[in-house]
């Protein structure tokens, strides 16, 4: 991957990822969970063939859009947003929720509004797609960032986690 400077957010162009990042979408992936991994965790395998599975069938079916942020070439920043058909009700209303996840912005390309517009990008997306909600559950350092483009703490959902999952 060659690296990306920019010197204006201007330079940096928004778009929908397609099959052809998926390799780098797996870098960049590898690159923001080992950032904060725990040494010695036991990584895995068959990480590059599950995420290429996966990412690649994603996108093709629509399952998963994922928006990149691009500068000099180069992907640095990302969101990706599953999409769940819920059940249809026979009244009218939205027909499909959004998980997002895997949102990132590279260190060094932080602070300058990149990961602002890659949300904004999703955000107009979901609107024109008819999303009823996008779930995400921030860290604590950028929640505001989230709250500044549009999300909120509406405390609605109950959540059921596996009991083996460190919570």
């Amino acid at each position: 991957m060659k690296a990306a400077s920019v010197e204006s957010v201007d330079e940096v162009k928004v778009r929908r990822a397609t099959v052809d990042d998926v390799a780098e979408l797996a870098d960049l992936r590898r690159t923001f969970t080992l950032e904060d991994a725990t040494e010695g965790e036991p990584l895995r395998s068959d990480y590059e063939e599950s995420f290429a599975r996966i990412v690649t069938n994603g996108i093709e079916s629509g399952r998963w859009v994922i928006w990149v942020a691009e500068a000099d070439g180069a992907i640095v920043s990302h969101a990706f947003v599953g999409t769940i058909e819920k059940i249809p009700r026979p009244v009218v209303g939205h027909g499909v929720i959004g998980y997002m996840t895997n949102v990132y912005t590279r260190p060094e390309f932080r602070g300058r509004g990149i990961g602002g517009r890659v949300l904004d990008a999703v955000a107009a997306w979901a609107i024109a797609a008819g999303i009823e909600l996008l779930v995400v559950w921030p860290s604590e350092a950028s929640f505001g960032h989230y709250e500044r483009h549009g999300f909120a703490d509406r405390g609605e959902p109950l959540v059921w986690l596996h009991p083996d999952d460190p919570a």
